[in-house]
């Protein structure tokens, strides 16, 4: 069972923490760790789709939580409690989500209790120790190619409660810990009137990533100038990496009238890839050519390599930086057109921008155009 929570920017996780013995008329007693805490749990309606061909993820849509882990944890970070959030029936390490969605009472917490974490989607988890373990998990990018069953990561402290309130409070921020790019055509121009596409790659990606959403430089892959890297099923692209981070067709996916596009009525090709909040490298997308044909007799042998080499921003026309998780870098029909100047036997040689559109977290979607 899916559970989606609707928001404006992000997915809330309100939790109120109260003591039975606290009147509502008077103000609240200095706090005794001692004591154990009784939790009034809430997944407050506060406000994607498969990969690597899908539907579009529309700006606003739905983040998808299917099952998670809360972990209720000291000053040093010790796991004190332990539960599942599943569709399965409330017990006593487990916390229905339809109930959570409602409002669940979890009782007896350790006194010592100060934040609060939540990991989505993510299975196999630890359940006690230190949370620095479950932070430090490492997932691999392959593992988060279908958007609904993406990470998702947040937590907060307790905030102690003010007069005359009766309840601790911790509101925490599940956010995915990836970025989308989505394409939605591949469009011809200048001498060229026809052209199959053998394969989509991303390149200049992060491999892995921990569960917190941290990325590494070590974990940085870079393919290079190497045709003969980028094709199926090679070393560098190998068959678990399929659709995750590429596409190939066997045949070739031909165009029609000057434009290549994804099977399916209102698909785009997706791509889901770590990247931190703060901002991650711009990927690069090597599309891989054949069957190119030309009005003006010339030719050129396969493969050739078109290279998106970066973003620009559709609203304001600036160069990307970087990329953030929780954005969808969506390139829109016909952002993504190239000439014959733009064909190169070798990838990451010649290379574009394009426009993109920007959206953030429920999901945010960005228009953005190639950078050739």
């Amino acid at each position: 069972m899916k559970k989606k929570f609707s928001y404006l920017a992000l997915l809330a996780m309100v939790l109120l923490l109260g003591f039975s013995g606290c009147s509502n008329g008077e103000d609240t007693e200095p706090v005794d760790n001692a004591k154990p805490k009784s939790v009034f749990l809430k997944l407050g309606k506060s406000a994607v789709t498969p990969h690597s061909v899908s539907s579009p993820v529309s700006n606003g849509t739905d983040v998808v939580l299917q099952s998670g882990d809360l972990y209720f944890v000291n000053a040093s970070g010790a796991i004190l409690k332990h539960y599942t959030i599943t569709s399965s029936t409330t017990s006593a390490t487990n916390i229905n989500m339809t109930e959570a969605h409602n409002g669940a009472s979890i009782t007896n917490l350790p006194g010592n209790t100060e934040m609060v974490y939540v990991v989505g989607n993510t299975s196999g988890l630890p359940t006690s120790g230190n949370i620095s373990t479950v932070q430090e998990v490492v997932l691999q990018v392959e593992s988060q190619n279908d958007i609904e069953d993406a990470n998702l990561y947040g937590s907060g402290p307790l905030v102690d409660p003010v007069s005359p309130a009766t309840a601790y409070t911790c509101e925490v921020d599940l956010k995915p810990t990836v970025a989308r790019i989505e394409l939605t055509d591949i469009t011809s121009s200048g001498v060229i009137t026809d052209f199959k596409v053998d394969g989509i790659f991303i390149d200049n990606y992060f491999s892995q990533a921990l569960v917190k959403g941290s990325v590494t430089s070590t974990d940085f892959v870079e393919n290079g100038a190497v045709a003969a890297a980028f094709n199926d099923e090679t070393s560098e692209y190998p068959a678990g990496l399929k659709p995750a981070i590429y596409d190939f067709y066997d045949p070739a996916l031909s165009a029609s009238t000057k434009v290549a596009k994804p099977a399916g009525t209102g698909t785009v090709w997706a791509y889901n890839l770590f990247a931190s909040s703060t901002g991650s490298t711009v990927p690069r997308i090597i599309i891989r050519l054949s069957d190119i044909v030309t009005n003006d007799g010339s030719t050129y042998t396969a493969p050739q390599f078109v290279t998106v080499k970066g973003f620009k921003a559709v609203s304001g026309g600036a160069s990307l930086t970087s990329i953030e998780s929780g954005k969808i870098y969506k390139i829109a029909a016909g952002a993504l057109t190239f000439n014959e100047t733009d064909l190169s036997p070798i990838p990451n040689l010649s290379l574009i921008d394009i426009e993109v559109t920007v959206n953030l977290v429920a999901w945010t979607v960005v228009g953005v155009t190639p950078e050739l």
